[in-house]
């Protein structure tokens, strides 16, 4: 689900809590029978506690909006050079060739499948300008990833890649 479509829902459910929340003050003010007055007090209660919950959950998410706007505008703003996702392409193939040997057996069968699949397509030294890898980096689970496209055949450092992606992230590069 979208993140502007939760927040637009969320601000409809604060409308209606409130709304509820100032019915049951209504009744309770004007209510004159001890045990009605009680019942209006335990709804106003549920009532302020579900308002709560969902304020809490809308100024969490506008947060989270305002920090995935901040990471695109700067992304936007400074491109990641195309040397860095070479790097990371070079890394990528190195690790798929470790997956493929699997000299220690650590890794899923199928995940050697996978990676062996992955990497005639990666080394085919037929690939043209059409053959490209996307690398996606989860930065806010489910909501916010960085996704770039590299063209095949390069590489250098995985790790020294990764370290200048989220430093340019930070702003500190």
């Amino acid at each position: 689900m979208p993140i502007e479509f939760r927040i637009q829902q969320l601000e409809d459910n604060i409308r209606q809590d409130l709304d509820l929340l100032k019915s049951y003050e209504d009744e309770l003010r004007y209510e004159t029978d001890p045990s009605l007055r009680e019942k209006y007090r335990r709804r106003i209660e549920r009532q302020r506690e579900s308002l709560n919950r969902y304020q809490q959950e809308y100024g969490e998410l506008q947060k989270q909006a305002a920090t995935v706007k901040s990471i695109l505008d700067e992304i936007e703003a400074r491109p990641v050079p195309e040397s860095e996702l070479r790097e990371t392409l070079s890394a990528v193939q190195q690790t798929l060739s470790e997956i493929k040997q699997n000299k220690t057996g650590r890794y899923d069968p199928q995940l050697v499948s996978e990676a062996k699949n992955l990497s005639e397509v990666v080394d085919d030294p037929k690939l043209d300008a059409h053959h490209k890898l996307k690398v996606s980096v989860p930065i806010i689970p489910l909501i916010l990833s960085y996704e770039t496209e590299v063209g095949l055949k390069s590489g250098l450092n995985l790790k020294a890649a990764w370290q200048r992606l989220k430093a340019r992230i930070r702003g500190e590069g």
